[in-house]
């Protein structure tokens, strides 16, 4: 009897030991998961937030090519599909855009129409969601920003590279934003593509 008493007890210490160490590894084993969360949720914060700005910005007028690469009806063409995401509706419209172009250049017309109210209305409920969805206010990013990004960039700013250019906006003005965004790389990778863009926007529009 004495010896059943003695055998049960060191079954029981035993399963008690197993069950522990079971318990201690199951542990360490979430905590080795939840730190590869952490790090894994880190890593997408922060490819996502990488910044994009210019080291030495550069607030010439952009180089844009000369024809037949590229012309000046292409030119207004395309900052309306850019800008306003429609055609221009007449020969009339094109052609003050194209004289905009030759008196004020690349800077004056893209001023022109981040300025419209036009492209204001346009973009207004994206930009009010891209402002929540990163939750940050108007002060952080500005509209004219973010519509210079849908027009030149052909897409929304990333966090840091918004804010960079906001801060231009404020302390220069918005011809420097059209430039300095006009001569990143960004949009130099733009414009070796022009005129597929040219010839789309010609099949596309009947002025």
């Amino acid at each position: 009897m004495k010896k059943f008493f003695l055998k049960s007890r060191f079954l029981i210490v035993a399963f008690s030991l197993i069950v522990v160490s079971l318990y201690i590894t199951s542990c360490q084993t979430d905590e080795v998961v939840s730190e590869e969360d952490a790090t894994t949720k880190t890593e997408t914060t922060t490819s996502k937030s990488a910044p994009s700005i210019p080291f030495n910005p550069d607030f010439r007028p952009p180089n844009i090519p000369n024809p037949p690469m590229i012309d000046e009806h292409c030119v207004v063409r395309l900052a309306y599909l850019s800008y306003l995401e429609r055609c221009p509706e007449n020969a009339g419209v094109v052609n003050y855009w194209i004289g905009v172009l030759r008196r004020d250049k690349f800077g004056g017309l893209a001023v022109g129409f981040i300025s419209s109210p036009e492209a204001n209305q346009r973009w207004n409920h994206r930009y009010n969601a891209f402002l929540h969805r990163n939750h940050i206010t108007s002060n952080d990013i500005a509209k004219k920003v973010y519509i210079a990004y849908r027009g030149l960039l052909l897409r929304e700013p990333d966090v840091n590279g918004g804010r960079y250019w906001t801060n231009i906006l404020n302390t220069r003005n918005l011809l420097a934003v059209a430039n300095g965004i006009g001569n990143s790389p960004e949009f130099r990778r733009r414009l070796a593509r022009i005129s597929t863009e040219c010839i789309n926007a010609a099949n596309r529009c009947t002025y």
